[in-house]
């Protein structure tokens, strides 16, 4: 098989885990957050029927927010715009937005990036950007609190994609021959740079510390590139500041507590990041880096860097990597939401693959061919021993894949299956129903919390809750936040669930 013909083959794969992600998201609902954030936006939806007004009414209460809760202001602004507060039904538009954005980001940022940076052929990046994406995806910790629940998915996988997306146009700006796109690129990542630093501060950090180091990195080598590229960090620098010294943040961290100070923060964000590299590293995604040894190292071969201080580098990395759990630590404790696990899980792939094709390349450069890894890659570059290398790593990918589930007896008495690959537990759910049932109770409480006088509603629990869609209900507590959330967003005094 010719390597164009991989390049199809791996796409046709991608494209096919991607349809029943797409198809589940239609029977998503909203869920605790996206109603609290939705009340106001809503009420102004529902009497004038305005997007403009709605828009309007988000960015008065994204300065109200800033002021009295919290800073990361563009975050605000879009949680207050959740879908459902056009209609329940419009919630499905959710899963679409968050989705795309992320495969966009992944695929864009990882193909350029081996291209620009490591001079990789066309078709290489291509195979790697498909492959690590789709890992990424079919092994997110949490699924539904990064493609599914709005407000949390849109606060930090979305600006995770957005942080991608300017980090690509920071590489076109840079490495690009072309004079036109450089200007392009430069001109869309300032405004952009700005609205990633009023989101999660986890990736603001993150990207501030990237873009501080391209700065240097140009200046030393005299890029041209550098006063741009030096506008850009002052953009998110500014943003980012702003978000920080807003007045909410005192008064939220004073109400939710929990902060270990700088120090400790520091040092747990380092042993959580070492933790999330070790439960990344699961056996699927262990055969993945197999299989694309052989291709990122005649990436590395390709390649003119130098690769001279994969020691240095890998711990810089390391360093870039867990300081993505520094805010939440400062912030919150010990807490990590399952949202900020994910983009930690994300993050770990790019970590991954940068530092492979630098040890890679270090190895070559330093030993040669003459080394047993180089010719291990160099021996699958035949076409008859890739093909058989590729179709029992594949096989092996599988039956890890299967290895991960688990089985255990459901409510019925039935069989339950947890912990599938993303793609199969959204096809799972949609196959035994239970999405569209999900749906079908979903859309009954709306309606009756829409259409009922009550001010004080018992609803019945939810007989299903389907991966990956499901991320929680409310409970019978009717002073519980989760319910006060729900009621606010109905107009009710309090809503909880019956003890049946």
């Amino acid at each position: 098989m010719k390597s164009k013909q991989y390049v199809y083959v791996i796409t046709i794969i991608f494209i096919l885990s991607l349809i029943p992600l797409y198809i589940i998201g239609k029977y998503n609902h909203p869920s605790v957050d996206d109603y609290y954030y939705g009340v106001e936006t809503a009420k102004v939806y529902r009497d004038t029927g305005s997007v403009s007004q709605v828009i309007s009414t988000s960015f008065d209460e994204m300065k109200n927010t800033y002021n009295d809760w919290q800073g990361n202001f563009a975050a605000i602004f879009l949680m207050r715009l959740q879908p459902a507060v056009f209609g329940e039904s419009a919630y499905v538009l959710s899963s679409v937005i968050l989705i795309s954005a992320f495969v966009a980001a992944m695929l864009a940022f990882i193909y350029n990036f081996l291209r620009k940076w490591f001079d990789a052929g066309r078709q290489a990046s291509i195979i790697t950007a498909l492959a690590v994406t789709f890992c990424a995806m079919q092994f997110t910790i949490m699924p539904s609190d990064s493609f599914y629940w709005y407000n949390g998915s849109v606060y930090y996988t979305f600006f995770f994609s957005l942080a991608l997306f300017l980090l690509t146009l920071v590489t076109v700006m840079i490495k690009s021959k072309a004079m036109p796109a450089r200007i392009i690129a430069g001109i869309f990542a300032v405004p952009l740079a700005f609205i990633i630093g009023g989101g999660n501060y986890a990736t603001s950090l993150v990207t501030v510390l990237i873009l501080i180091t391209l700065v240097i990195l140009m200046i030393v080598k005299k890029n041209k590139s550098v006063i741009p590229l030096v506008l850009i960090t002052c953009s998110i620098g500014v943003s980012f500041a702003l978000s920080i010294l807003a007045p909410g943040n005192a008064i939220r961290q004073e109400a939710v507590g929990g902060s270990h100070g700088v120090i400790k923060s520091i040092i747990c964000s380092f042993a959580y990041g070492g933790y999330s590299i070790a439960s990344s590293t699961l056996a699927p995604v262990i055969i993945l880096f197999i299989m694309l040894i052989p291709l990122l190292y005649r990436i590395a071969k390709r390649s003119s860097l130098s690769f001279k201080h994969p020691v240095l580098v890998l711990l810089f990395t390391f360093c870039l990597f867990c300081s993505q759990g520094t805010p939440v630590f400062y912030a919150q404790g010990l807490r990590m939401p399952y949202r900020m696990m994910n983009i930690i899980n994300f993050s770990y792939y790019i970590f991954m693959i940068f530092n492979l094709i630098y040890m890679l390349g270090y190895i070559g450069k330093k030993y040669g061919d003459s080394l047993v890894l180089c010719k291990f890659a160099r021996f699958f570059e035949m076409k008859h021993e890739r093909f058989v290398f590729i179709m029992s790593c594949t096989i092996i990918f599988a039956i890890s894949c299967v290895g991960l589930c688990k089985v255990s007896e459901g409510e019925n008495g039935g069989a339950d299956f947890s912990n599938m690959p993303l793609s199969v537990s959204a096809t799972y759910s949609l196959i035994n129903g239970d999405a569209k049932q999900y749906d079908k109770e979903c859309r009954e409480r709306a309606e009756y919390l829409s259409g009922t006088e009550e001010k004080g509603v018992t609803l019945a629990p939810l007989s299903v809750t389907p991966a990956p869609i499901f991320h929680t209900d409310i409970t019978a507590d009717p002073l519980h936040w989760k319910n006060a959330h729900l009621a606010l967003f109905y107009g009710k005094d309090w809503v909880k669930l019956s003890n049946k």
